[in-house]
């Protein structure tokens, strides 16, 4: 049996052990990339415990806020209590007066009103009579005619 050689060249092959070694170690752009990738998942974090403490202190304000609210409007109701009471409580004796005066204004005004609206009927009448006169007719007559036909 006879066996067979070849010969072959190392070069390519020598070339191929490098770029395993690369791979294997890692190439220098590749760590790199992941140092940056690191350095952003690091600030992300900062930044969402930043957001995360300025959150709690909101809802602490906010919590702080409604307290004062709660006291603010029971102060409120304090001062409309104190109004309403002052509202119900004796009135000067000066408004007592103003307000009989304007009851007697008030029925003077009414009273005033009726003799009005009497004169007001008496001129229309008198101005009926005053064109009925013009007519010619005499009072009289118009009754004894009006007698006459029934």
């Amino acid at each position: 049996m006879s066996e067979e050689y070849e010969l072959v060249s190392v070069t390519p092959v020598r070339k191929l052990e490098k770029r395993l070694d690369l791979l294997e170690k890692g190439s220098p752009g590749y760590n790199a990339v992941l140092k940056d990738l690191v350095e952003m998942m690091k600030e992300n974090q900062r930044v969402v415990d930043d957001l995360i403490k300025t959150n709690s202190e909101l809802i602490a304000g906010i919590g702080q806020l409604s307290t004062h609210l709660a006291g603010l409007t029971g102060k409120f109701d304090e001062f409309m209590e104190s109004i309403e009471v002052a509202g119900t409580s004796e009135e000067p004796k000066e408004w007592a007066n103003i307000k009989d005066e304007a009851k007697k204004m008030s029925e003077i005004n009414r009273e005033l009103d009726d003799r009005l609206k009497k004169i007001e009927r008496q001129m229309k009448l008198t101005a009926l009579s005053k064109y009925y006169y013009q007519a010619g007719q005499q009072p009289g007559q118009q009754a004894q005619g009006s007698g006459g036909e029934m």
